[in-house]
């Protein structure tokens, strides 16, 4: 008699952190699934010439606040033609952004500098935090840009964007 019971506690103790173990597990699938997850891109268009965009966006399923966002020498070299990288950015932060929300940040690829662009962005949903670490070479995106099929100045409004529509549709 006295085996059984001791056997009998035994599975018991394995079904209770069986259970224990799911349940931890299936916390962390649920955070991870509606979590926010904010992070800085790259991209480019061409609509005559080739403008690149530093893109910050949340592609998580819950609003993020925005607690800190550095980022170093060379991002603070980014042209200034099209907009101040460095205010939209530090703009950002101790804002929330939300699901899918994004911020388009654009710039001349052929003033950019050489060198990688990092950024540290820590951010978080409630008391949950979370950073993300982003390197960015911009000049190794110029290479990637194309030459639009010419056109008559008059067209090349026109043409431009259709060519780059077709594109991204493709």
């Amino acid at each position: 008699m006295d085996s059984i019971t001791v056997l009998s506690f035994i599975l018991a103790v394995i079904s209770v952190i069986t259970v224990i173990i799911a349940i931890w597990q299936n916390n962390r699938m649920l955070e991870a699934s509606t979590r926010p997850y904010v992070s800085i891109y790259f991209d480019y268009s061409n609509m005559g010439q080739p403008i690149g965009y530093f893109v910050v966006k949340n592609f998580g399923n819950s609003s993020a606040k925005i607690t800190s966002l550095s980022y170093n020498e060379v991002v603070k070299g980014q042209p200034t033609s099209l907009c101040i990288v460095t205010n939209i950015l530090d703009g950002l932060v101790g804002n929330t952004i939300c699901p899918n929300q994004k911020f388009l940040l654009p710039i001349r690829l052929h003033e950019s500098p050489d060198g990688t662009c990092i950024f540290d962005i820590s951010y978080q949903l409630n008391a949950k935090k979370y950073n993300e670490h982003v390197e960015i070479i911009v000049k190794q995106y110029g290479k990637h840009s194309k030459s639009r099929m010419g056109v008559d100045d008059p067209m090349a409004v026109v043409a431009y964007p259709l060519q780059e529509i077709a594109e991204r549709l493709m």
